[in-house]
Parts: C-alpha cells; sequence; structure tokens
C-alpha cells in the first residue's frame, strides 16, 4: 500500500522546535490574505471549527478505535507490537512533514520512540513510508491538516500516560510521539486555533480548509490500514 499522533515538556529545545513550526505556519498562512478582506469574526471562526469538527467526527472516531491505538490506551500492547505500531505514524509523518514543509517534531519524537524500542536508524529506513501525497500543500490544505495533526495531540496525552506498564512510570523514552508538547500541547493547539481565526472569511476558503483535514485523516487512516491488515 502506497498510501494518530506528539514530547515531553515545552522548553529548550522542543520550545525552539516549536516556534519555528509555528513560525512557518503563520508565514504560509499570510500567503491566504487578500488586501481588503477581513479576518473572520469569532463566530465565523466558531462555525469553521464546528464545521472541521462535524466533517471529520466518523474517521476520528473509527481512529479512536484502531485496535493498536486501542491497545495502548488498554494498557495490553507489547514491545514488539508497539514498535509496530509506531511505524506507521512514522511512515507517515516523516514524508508529510517534509512535503508540507513543516518542522519534522513528529518525525524526530518517532525516531527518539523506535530507537529507545530497538528499532535503529538503518531499520527505520527499511520502514514503508506513504507516497501518495500531493507534490504541493496549498495553504488551506495545511491549515486543514494541521486540524488533525494537532487535534490529534490533545488525546495523545492520556496515552502516553496508559504506556505505563510497558515503559514504566518514570520513564519518557518511548512516549514522545503521544506525550507531543507535553504540558504545551493546549497552548499549541490555541496557537493554532488563532491561525485559523485569521483567515478571511470565504466560503471558497472554508471548504479548502475542511477538504484538508478529510483529506488528512483518509490518508492516515488507509495507511494504518497496513498495520492492520497484518496485525488485526
Amino acid at each position: 500500500m502506497a498510501c494518530a499522533l506528539s514530547t515531553m515538556g515545552g522548553t529548550g529545545k522542543n520550545d525552539r522546535q516549536r516556534q519555528g513550526s509555528l513560525s512557518r505556519m503563520k508565514s504560509k498562512t499570510s500567503e491566504m490574505f487578500e488586501d481588503g478582506k477581513s479576518v473572520q469574526s469569532p463566530s465565523a471562526a466558531a462555525s469553521l471549527r464546528d464545521a472541521l469538527r462535524i466533517a471529520t467526527a466518523e474517521v476520528h472516531e473509527r481512529l479512536h478505535h484502531h485496535i493498536g491505538f486501542a491497545a495502548v490506551q488498554a494498557g495490553t500492547i507489547d514491545h514488539g507490537t508497539y514498535a509496530l505500531l509506531l511505524s506507521r505514524p512514522y511512515g507517515f509523518y516523516r514524508p508529510f512533514e517534509a512535503t508540507a514543509e513543516l518542522s519534522p517534531e513528529r518525525t524526530r519524537w518517532l525516531e527518539s520512540d523506535l530507537t529507545a524500542l530497538n528499532v535503529d536508524g538503518a531499520a527505520r529506513e527499511k520502514l514503508p513510508r506513504c507516497s501518495t501525497f500531493p507534490s504541493h500543500f496549498s495553504p488551506d490544505h495545511i491549515l486543514g491538516a494541521r486540524y488533525v495533526v494537532e487535534g490529534s495531540a490533545l488525546g495523545g496525552r492520556g496515552m502516553a500516560r496508559q504506556l505505563d506498564a510497558l515503559l514504566g512510570p518514570q520513564a519518557g523514552a518511548g512516549r514522545h510521539f503521544f506525550s507531543g508538547h507535553g504540558a504545551a500541547t493546549g497552548v499549541v493547539w490555541r496557537e493554532y486555533l488563532a491561525l485559523l481565526s485569521a483567515v478571511p472569511s470565504s466560503a471558497r476558503r472554508n471548504t479548502a480548509i475542511i477538504d484538508g483535514a478529510n483529506a488528512t485523516f483518509a490518508l492516515f487512516e488507509q495507511w494504518l490500514a497496513g498495520w492492520n491488515n497484518n496485525h488485526d
């Protein structure tokens, strides 16, 4: 098949990476502005968020019940299966972040986690990667995709806590992807919502943003099915 979702704490190197990612996002967002256009009113911005939530609700629920993520949530996953699970988002985020020109935060987090699970650099290079991303992401598509990426991090912290039995209650290694920005995860989400609110009100743009979120969710679900097909 060619073709959910975060590290500890929000300081130091991780803070600089987060700011770099947000700076790139702001730069791309600025391309969406046209002279003479006003930004969305608070009610219009809330309506777009509601539309995104409703449009992606079904696939979000399906991913929530994915057998691998469900095993993490139940605290029943073993090391080998956990490494297989993380190899799928790694194969997704590595090309996604490169194509979208986003800071490779999740790629780095997953590399760290896989290393902790004895999947070294040579082995990671052999892992399959999603290859069906568009050759270019529009700023609207990226905003929609970020709804998926940043939103998934909100639930990831709870999943990270469920890894205590597998990794140890004090261990950070192995759970960076799910831990995300740690205590700063909510801050990052609000910063994303601020970028979303800054988009000039336009039915065409709103549709493009929603399409970007749906396309990203669909690709991620399809890519994870490669793991399901072999391990359900």
